[in-house]
């Protein structure tokens, strides 16, 4: 029994991971409808399973369940991505000025190889891993600050958040250096800050690296299509 329980759960882990490479990668467009039947077919899923699928996708703000229309790629607008943003910084902030107080040599350690996870994925090519990445070295940020209440707060801003980036983020900045590049570079300047007990240029530093993710949005993405979801997951 546990072990087919483990095999159901590593499907539906190796489907989410799917879904959202699809998102990231553009082939799921806002608005797009995920047919329960299609999703049935495309991971080998009982439509029980699917449902869990399409719960998961929804609580994480992936997907939208419409009652009597079905699951729906998220849609995040101009007004809701200015307000996550607005939201993530007033936690962010706090969350760097708190770790910036106390960096351990340890927790200096943590985030560098982390950083080098992303330098990594975005060598090898994988938007969708260094958008995970990306969204996890905030998460890290905020437990070696070891403030649990406003982690959890964090958590659902930055599940948030890393939808609308992967959905919305233009490939390359205003002066020409990809997105991946420069969030790479701006992390480690600011584990330099964090480390240093430089409280206030790591603020600054957190500040800057939010406002540069918010400027690289284009928030009038093309909108939903008809898509052949088998297709898509084949």
């Amino acid at each position: 029994m546990g072990t087919a329980k483990t095999s159901v759960n590593s499907q539906l882990d190796a489907a989410y991971q799917r879904v959202w490479g699809a998102i990231v990668s553009h082939r799921l467009l806002p608005g797009t409808r995920l047919k329960e039947d299609d999703l049935c077919e495309s991971f080998d899923l009982s439509r029980g399973n699917v449902r869990k699928l399409l719960q998961q996708l929804a609580h994480h703000h992936l997907v939208t369940l419409i009652p009597n229309s079905g699951a729906f790629v998220a849609k995040p607008g101009r007004e809701e991505a200015q307000e996550v943003f607005k939201t993530r910084r007033l936690v962010e902030l706090e969350m760097v000025r708190e770790l910036a107080q106390k960096c351990s040599p340890m927790d200096r350690q943590i985030l560098e190889k982390h950083v080098e996870r992303e330098h990594q994925a975005h060598s090898d090519g994988d938007n969708s891993l260094r958008i995970r990445l990306s969204g996890e070295f905030h998460l890290l940020i905020g437990a070696l600050a070891k403030r649990p209440v406003l982690y959890q707060f964090l958590h659902e801003i930055i599940s948030r958040a890393s939808l609308i980036v992967a959905l919305y983020q233009r490939s390359h900045s205003a002066n020409g250096r990809s997105a991946g590049d420069r969030a790479c570079c701006e992390h480690h300047d600011l584990i330099d800050a964090i480390a240093a007990h430089r409280i206030e240029q790591a603020v600054e530093i957190m500040d800057a690296h939010l406002t540069e993710l918010q400027n690289q949005l284009d928030l009038d993405p093309p909108q939903e299509q008809q898509v052949d979801l088998k297709k898509v997951f084949a």
